[in-house]
């Protein structure tokens, strides 16, 4: 086994699992060997390695037992449901080292439990993507323990920046906001753009043609934001003084029901994404 290669262990090859291999596997380059677990046989892992046409160092096994007990771990990323992670770092415990970092995308799944889960002196990392992973623009925020070494911190921070953007957080507390804005945040604008087709339709337009409209806007849009950062000057730029898009701006933003509107779903979603981790074990 070369002892140069960085040996990445992804327990659950799943959507979110599978899309940040897929990442891996794209951007990274030879000095990586990754170490598939996944308990469920035929998963899309087989697909996803003949679409890749790449020949990396992958195992796909069934048991954290299978894997070669002179392995260790540099990092162990736990893409599995929250209340299989205990029992899965428990089977890994061979593949751990004294330089191992333990990193969850799992909800709820706190530095603490991840600390607990091991002997309690393994560097754990809590981070949240988004499901932009599938389409390699995920948006993640990580949290690190203390203990946490600036290298260990770097292989975490290439390894989420293959899929996408990454930040790290100071405080903990605020995954719970994370979870609520970007790890929720896909589905809120899904939502709205359903709202939007279904009230494209009632007004005339077919199917076709709303699907069409209100997906170009949002694709268009989110550009123009990748190019400005800065929402609130081209929404300032797309209207025009008593325009058809200050009335329907007007009537959106009535009594601030836009902003209470949000607030009361980022709350929802915040005090749902704490519910969780107090439920974890």
């Amino acid at each position: 086994m070369d002892e140069n290669m960085k040996n990445i262990v992804l327990v659950g090859a799943g959507r979110m699992g599978g899309s940040m291999l897929r990442g891996w596997l794209e951007a990274l380059d030879s000095d990586f060997s990754f170490w598939v677990v996944d308990p469920h046989a035929g998963s899309p892992m087989d697909e996803l390695l003949v679409s890749t046409n790449l020949n990396p160092s992958v195992v796909h096994v069934k048991e954290t037992t299978h894997l070669p007990v002179e392995m260790t771990a540099d990092a162990i990323v736990m893409a599995t449901k929250p209340n299989l992670v205990a029992g899965a770092l428990e089977g890994l415990k061979k593949q751990i080292g004294e330089n191992t970092v333990v990193s969850s995308v799992a909800a709820g799944v706190s530095l603490e439990t991840l600390k607990s889960a091991t002997d309690g002196s393994v560097a754990s990392v809590r981070a949240m993507p988004n499901i932009g992973a599938t389409a390699g623009c995920a948006v993640t925020a990580a949290v690190a323990c203390k203990d946490c070494s600036d290298d260990q911190r770097a292989l975490i921070n290439m390894l989420f920046q293959a899929i996408g953007s990454f930040t790290w957080l100071q405080n903990e507390e605020h995954m719970h906001v994370v979870t609520a804005i970007s790890g929720s945040g896909p589905a809120y604008f899904f939502a709205m753009c359903e709202a939007m087709i279904n009230t494209a339709q009632a007004h005339g337009l077919d199917e076709e043609a709303a699907k069409l409209l209100v997906i170009g806007t949002l694709r268009g849009s989110g550009q123009l934001l990748e190019r400005n950062p800065d929402p609130a000057h081209l929404r300032e730029t797309v209207t025009s003084p008593n325009g058809t898009t200050a009335a329907g701006l007007t009537a959106l933003r009535d009594e601030g029901r836009l902003q209470t509107l949000m607030d009361d779903t980022v709350s929802a979603a915040k005090a749902r994404s704490k519910e969780l981790e107090s439920s974890v074990f």
